[in-house]
């Protein structure tokens, strides 16, 4: 009869009968089978390959089955089967979908000081630096394990610029006098995500602290303002489109692109030895850059039975362990999520590493995901069509409150 209700409700919502499957070929409480759902190839998907080998060595009585599922289709695929009361036991995705599901009540907490109903215990979190934790918390609760890190930082070609700068202006400087026939000095990607750790370094925010909209202020205004000088200046190539940059950079001809570590291994095929990575470069202020810090993360299901809770608890340990951590980043190329995983320090990613300790943690919050359009917008207005910032921000601002309240009257009963 289970099996029925499951299949009629898979058949409601979309679902497709592989999914179907994978769900009902267990007894579901059994401790022995873990399913994990994700989206890996290539490398990725030899590191979990490894990963999942790690585990049944450990654990030789349990079995792990996962399915690969195209990424642009994961979340709704999770979202949809959570919600039918199917779905894997643990999801590989990224934190700012835990919004979505949290809101659902389809996770299950990973950790909470006053949650009894966390899967493991508050201080097994502390192994993840400040500003992880907090891109995977809804108020006192871990929502999402960790498992690697994102934000970007500076990459420069050895053959155009001898040593990344250390500060904004000399960055600029130094773009100006690397600019010459076909080679830029900087190739600038200045969709919001890019150009953010500048403009947050810089003391300027997108959401208060009680998640209201705060980008029509003087200190926006000011770092509006210093984008679109930014995007102006000699030596600089500066678009919102991600392909020419990059194909550039790859190209020999830009000295330097803001970019994440998902680039890495593609430049460094195509630049080797002359690629560098380098933090990003300090602010006129003196203060840091503060990058969007992304993470990779596991989910666990809601409706996961508690006869696998233990099993599901000793997958996500094994995660975190420095060794799997440094395989992770040897075999996938990803920035290790926890603390005191020495890469050395003639491995880029090591550069990440520190990147993040100066970051924003991009939280677990629905509200943030309205503020990306308009503030790309913005941009656009500014650098491109020569708005003031004052006007670029405030119909910035007007758009973000209109959509939230949607949001809000979408959510009323």
């Amino acid at each position: 009869m289970m099996g029925a209700m499951r299949k009629a409700a898979c058949k409601l919502l979309g679902i497709g009968c592989l999914s179907v499957l994978l769900s009902a070929c267990q007894d579901p409480a059994d401790p022995l089978v873990l399913t994990v759902w994700h989206s890996w190839g290539g490398s990725e998907l030899e590191a979990l390959r490894k990963l999942e080998q790690a585990f049944r060595d450990r654990e030789p009585g349990i079995r792990i089955q996962s399915l690969q599922i195209p990424h642009d289709r994961l979340k709704d695929k999770f979202l949809r089967s959570a919600a039918a009361n199917g779905g894997p036991d643990v999801l590989i995705g990224d934190n700012d979908w835990a919004a979505t599901f949290t809101e659902a009540d389809l996770l299950l907490p990973i950790a909470g000081a006053r949650d009894t109903t966390a899967l493991m215990a508050e201080q097994e979190t502390t192994q993840f630096p400040p500003s992880v934790r907090e891109a995977v918390r809804v108020g006192d609760r871990m929502v999402a394990w960790p498992e690697s890190v994102e934000a970007v930082a500076l990459y420069y070609n050895r053959k155009l610029i001898s040593r990344p700068p250390a500060t904004t202006a000399r960055m600029f400087a130094d773009a100006a006098v690397i600019d010459r026939d076909d080679v830029r000095g900087l190739v600038l990607n200045t969709a919001f995500y890019f150009v953010s750790p500048f403009y947050l370094g810089g003391g300027a925010k997108v959401l208060d602290d009680r998640g209201n909209p705060a980008i029509d202020t003087g200190t926006g205004r000011r770092m509006l303002g210093w984008i679109r000088d930014a995007a102006r200046a000699p030596g600089v190539l500066a678009t919102q489109e991600y392909g020419k940059p990059d194909a550039l950079f790859k190209a020999g001809k830009a000295a330097m692109i803001v970019n994440g570590p998902w680039a890495l291994a593609d430049y460094r095929s195509k630049l080797g030895p002359d690629l560098g990575v380098a933090v990003l470069p300090r602010l006129g202020t003196g203060k840091p850059a503060a990058p969007w810090v992304g993470v990779k993360c596991m989910m666990v299901n809601a409706n996961l039975p508690i006869g696998r809770r233990s099993t599901t608890a000793k997958f996500l340990r094994l995660v975190a362990e420095p060794a799997m951590q440094r395989m992770l980043a040897e075999t996938a190329g990803h920035v290790p999520a926890v603390r005191g995983v020495a890469l050395g320090s003639d491995s880029p990613l090591e550069v990440f590493q520190r990147q993040i300790t100066t970051g924003t943690p991009k939280r677990v919050d629905p509200r943030l995901g309205v503020v990306w359009e308009p503030m790309d917008r913005a941009i656009q207005e500014a650098v491109v069509h020569g708005i003031p910032a004052a006007e670029a921000l405030k119909r910035a601002q007007a758009t973000i409150v209109a959509r939230l309240a949607a949001m809000t009257a979408q959510e009323a009963p």
